[in-house]
Parts: C-alpha cells; sequence; structure tokens
C-alpha cells in the first residue's frame, strides 16, 4: 500500500478484504519470487507497504524463529487488523509508518515490495531507504503495475472507463500507475546489480480474482468523484455495467501487467 494519505484505494476492513483477494491470487508466484532471490530459513525480511499482511505471514513460516520479518504500512487500521491475525509466537512485526520513514540499515537480507511504488510520488526515495536496510548482498525485491496493461475480453466500455478513471485519479494525486516498465531503470539508477525482472498478468473467467476491477472501482469511487472526474450517478450507473460485465458467464477479465523486478545492493 502506500506511503502517504493520498492512497486512492479505501482501506479499512472492506479495503483489506479486497487486498486478501489479491494476495490469494498472487501467493504462489509471490512465493516462488521470493523464494527465488534467498528467502529461506533464518532470512532477515522487510516487506514495505504491507497491505493486508499475506506475504508477511507467509514470509515469517519461512524464516522461522531464527529469522525476522518487519511488516510496514502507513494504515493504521489495517496494521491493527494484521496484528490480531497475527497474535503469537513467530509471526510479522506490524509497524504504522509510512515507507518514506523508513530508516533501517544493514539489517535485511531481502526488502519487498508489491503494489506499493505506484502510489508514490517520490519512489525513488523509498527504494533508497529500501537499499540501505538491507546487509551487502542483500536482494531488494519490487512488484509493481502497469496499469493500462488491463485487458478484458469481450470489449467492454465500462472496463475500459474504470481503466482510465483509476489512471486519472492516480495522476491527479502525482503517483505513477504506469511504473512497472520503469521499475527496472530505477534499480539501474539506484546502483544495484544483478538485475532481474519478468512480468505476469493473471486473468479469469470466473472466481474472485474476476471481481477485481469491481472491487477497486467500489473503493475508489468516493475519490472518483471528489475530485471531480465523474459525478455520483455516473459513477454509479458505471458500477452496475462494470458488475453486469463481471457476471457474464464467458468474459475475460485480466489484473494489470505485473513488473517484478529484484536486485543485489553491492
Amino acid at each position: 500500500m502506500a506511503a502517504t494519505g493520498d492512497y486512492i484505494i479505501s482501506g479499512g476492513s472492506e479495503g483489506k478484504a479486497r487486498l486478501n483477494i489479491l494476495s490469494a491470487i498472487l501467493q504462489d508466484p509471490t512465493r516462488a519470487l521470493l523464494e527465488a532471490n534467498g528467502l529461506t530459513t533464518g532470512t532477515f525480511f522487510l516487506d514495505a507497504g504491507c497491505g493486508g499482511g499475506n506475504v508477511a505471514r507467509m514470509a515469517a513460516a519461512i524464516a522461522g524463529s531464527n529469522g525476522k520479518v518487519t511488516a510496514i504500512d502507513f494504515d493504521s487500521d489495517i496494521i491493527a487488523l494484521n496484528r490480531k491475525e497475527a497474535a503469537g509466537i513467530g509471526q510479522p512485526d506490524f509497524l504504522a509508518m509510512s515507507a518514506y520513514e523508513i530508516d533501517y540499515h544493514n539489517i535485511y537480507d531481502i526488502a519487498y515490495s508489491r503494489f506499493l511504488f505506484s502510489h508514490l510520488t517520490a519512489p525513488e526515495r523509498v527504494l533508497a531507504n529500501m537499499i540501505r536496510s538491507v546487509k551487502p548482498g542483500g536482494r531488494i525485491v519490487v512488484e509493481d503495475v502497469q496499469f493500462s496493461g488491463h485487458f478484458c475480453y469481450p470489449a467492454s466500455t465500462a472496463f475500459d472507463q474504470y481503466v482510465r478513471l483509476y489512471i486519472a485519479l492516480a495522476q491527479l494525486r502525482g503517483q505513477d500507475p504506469e511504473i512497472g516498465p520503469r521499475i527496472y531503470r530505477l534499480f539501474l539508477a539506484a546502483g544495484l546489480s544483478d538485475i532481474n525482472f519478468d512480468v505476469i498478468q493473471p486473468a479469469f473467467s470466473h472466481g474472485e480474482g474476476k471481481w477485481m476491477a469491481y472491487l477497486t472501482l467500489d473503493r475508489i469511487k468516493e475519490q472518483v468523484i471528489s475530485e471531480q472526474l465523474s459525478d455520483e450517478p455516473a459513477v454509479r450507473l458505471l458500477l452496475q455495467q462494470l458488475e453486469t460485465f463481471t457476471r457474464e458467464e464467458h468474459s475475460i477479465i485480466s489484473l494489470p501487467r505485473i513488473f517484478r523486478v529484484s536486485g543485489t545492493r553491492s
């Protein structure tokens, strides 16, 4: 999640429920990505912008009692919910903190974020914080989106309008919902070595994942209206149209294109 109050997707318990669906979709590919970058027993792991805490809990289960997992998010309500779910030994240390405030030095083996950079106005600052937090030889792993890379089938004007509204709202707040392809160059500019990337894009004809577009529009609707990108009747109609399209038995809806970039601190 974002590191400032400019985060455009409403949080709280409903926001966490949306994040839980997203995390369930991405659990297996994210686990494989992190294990390929060194997540194992005894790993010290930092999750910047942890959202619903699902990745942090997975990392804690892998790292075990000899490891350490610190998970931060600016949303104190979601952090409180995470703490309730994670009570007990061997759980992540959940902290309410902005990613801009990360001030760890040479502690972690891996510093990770997912869907954080696209919500930041200064991602370079947060990347620098993450790099300082890892030991020399530690890995930085970032997953983030190119939001315009969504697709659906058949064509849907409601779906296309949702994508346009999300991008317009994020850009109005000084954020970059298209940052995915740019992360590779951010890593280069930051002096990281052994940089790798790949791209994934889940898509759905049924199931909870198919509802992510509808759920996201529902969570940004108030800010779309407050920023006068649309009005309440138009947004309500758009939600109805997107719901109808999502319910179509043979329609296909994707997540955004997701870039996954990793590099090593020298």
